[in-house]
């Protein structure tokens, strides 16, 4: 066969392949997506039935009025702009916080002591007041950029957290090796302790994203930021347009869903790449 021929039977070769794959992995998590659908439904069912019972669209807005609103927000300028500054908010707060949680956790797999003396401030960071710190930070700063600190203040212990519990699951023996064989502490930290907490806080790279997501529409609902999807939740609350406040939190969870599959498949392909079976 000429090198044309066996160029077109891989070509027609690698659609089919990529199609069992696909079709392994729904047979795979079938009930996975069953069960979400299900869930769609029942939340749908909910809402026409609350419908219904309140009668009332400045309380509960029907489905199809929602639908409309949705359509409209697309089609508006204002939103896309308004979109795209929640976007670089949440995504600037959860960089921000898995930058210091990095930087931080290696300090502290460094030195003991160092972890216990920050141990404390990790938990004043935990327990802070999404509010109230809120409005401090619209004294201290602007509604543009407080959203963006108090998504780093809320995230940034969890993701600490999440890269401290993924150092005690590192193998011991490796440590302790690398201490027999006398490898710098530079060393075990740069190519045992970081490349081995990095992949859990991978895993939980979409979750954390869309809890920023979360953190940063409620700052900016309370802080009014303007061209944001807060504020225009907040407008739309003040004008009592129910069924835009409706369609943008739908638009929210349709967001914070795509970046948790987005970034949990990214996460398993990388994972497959690293072994060797993609």
């Amino acid at each position: 066969m000429t090198e044309n021929g066996k160029k077109i039977k891989t070509e027609r070769a690698f659609p089919a392949k990529m199609r069992g794959r696909l079709a392994a992995h729904f047979r795979k998590y079938r009930w996975n997506y069953l069960f979400s659908v299900l869930a769609v439904a029942v939340m749908w069912g909910v809402w026409v039935a609350a419908y219904f019972a309140v009668g009332n669209e400045y309380v509960v807005p029907s489905f199809t009025e929602t639908m409309r609103e949705l359509g409209a927000l697309f089609a508006s300028g204002t939103f896309w702009e308004s979109f795209g500054g929640t976007l670089w908010r949440t995504v600037a707060g959860w960089l921000l916080a898995f930058a210091f949680a990095v930087l931080f956790a290696a300090a502290g797999v460094a030195s003991k002591k160092f972890r216990s003396f920050f141990a404390p401030f990790v938990s004043v960071f935990r327990t802070l007041p999404t509010m109230a710190i809120t409005l401090m930070l619209l004294i201290w700063s602007t509604p543009l950029v407080a959203p963006v600190i108090v998504t780093f203040l809320m995230l940034f212990p969890v993701t600490y957290a999440q890269l401290m519990a993924a150092y005690g699951e590192i193998d011991p023996q490796l440590f302790e090796m690398a201490r027999v064989y006398g490898v710098p502490r530079r060393e075990v930290l740069c190519k045992i302790a970081v490349p081995g907490m990095l992949p859990a806080v991978f895993s939980q790279a979409g979750p954390n994203l869309s809890l920023s997501l979360k953190v940063t529409i409620s700052a900016e609902v309370l802080v009014s930021t303007f061209r944001s999807l807060g504020g225009m939740m907040h407008e739309a609350a003040n004008y009592l347009q129910v069924a835009e406040m409706f369609a943008l939190t739908i638009l929210a969870l349709l967001v914070g869903g795509l970046f948790e599959f987005a970034l949990h498949f990214l996460t398993r392909i990388t994972a497959r790449w690293k072994g060797g079976t993609v």
